[in-house]
């Protein structure tokens, strides 16, 4: 299914979509940098059958079948994400149920951004692997996904999930990373906003970030309910590496703030 804002097509999909007009809280699955609706596989219907709860899982702007950007990302890409084009999207589709973010890498800093400001139903967050600031170990990490990802082979992979626009998008991405002024998007002004209930996790051998985000988050964080994991034996996609224990985890933390 497609809705336009501001005059760009967004491509997404409904879990469970009854549920929604029953007024069940709603999971909002917001994906990784390099991400779509088929990459996070089979996971987001699991976590929505698990808690018997609806669901959306969208694309943002340049990913997918939605529209793509003009001209450069911005330097607060991930802001106006967070702070006008989510906060649309929920209106556009008529959506006033109690809201549940589950974020993943850039999913999941744009995640932490909504809930330093949130919409007024938003209940809490879950975020995996999030960006708060910039590592040495995270421009290491995108330097080497832009040496492996761009050639043929993985650009063929990758173009069923992009549209045709893998390459592009690649490019685009780690080239804004690489390139960034690291003042224009450190996230700690957010992250002392924070008072929403929180679930952090990590992958314990990640290649984009350390535990070192989820702890500025929790030094900086107001929130009452903020659990922090560090998930063994995983790299950058706890839910799909280690998806039994992020399932465990999440349905723990939903039943605690879904009263």
């Amino acid at each position: 299914m497609f809705t336009n804002i501001l005059e760009k097509n967004i491509h997404y999909q409904l879990i469970e979509e009854q549920w929604i007009k029953g007024g069940r809280s709603l999971i909002i699955f917001l994906h990784e940098g390099l991400g779509s609706i088929g990459q996070w596989k089979a996971f987001p219907e699991k976590l929505c059958h698990l808690m018997q709860l609806p669901g959306l899982v969208y694309e943002r702007i340049g990913y997918g079948k939605s529209d793509y950007w003009d001209g450069p990302i911005s330097s607060k890409f991930l802001h106006f994400e967070a702070l006008v084009l989510l906060p649309r999207l929920i209106q556009q589709l008529m959506i006033t149920n109690p809201l549940i973010i589950f974020g993943h890498s850039d999913g999941g800093t744009i995640g932490l951004i909504q809930s330093a400001q949130p919409m007024p139903n938003l209940l809490g967050s879950i975020i995996e692997a999030p960006h708060v600031m910039m590592e040495n170990h995270s421009l290491a990490g995108i330097q080497m996904a832009r040496n492996m990802l761009l050639n043929a082979e993985i650009m063929r992979a990758m173009n069923r999930y992009q549209n045709g626009r893998a390459e592009r998008l690649v490019d685009d991405w780690t080239a804004h990373w690489l390139n960034a002024d690291l003042r224009d998007w450190d996230a700690k002004d957010e992250i002392m906003k924070l008072s929403l209930p929180l679930l952090l996790m990590q992958g314990d051998d990640d290649e984009f970030g350390t535990m070192e985000q989820l702890y500025k988050i929790q030094k900086f964080a107001k929130s009452e309910i903020l659990q922090l994991f560090e998930i063994k034996n995983c790299g950058h996609i706890p839910h799909l590496q280690q998806q039994n224990e992020v399932l465990g985890k999440s349905t723990q933390f939903i039943q605690l703030i879904n009263k």
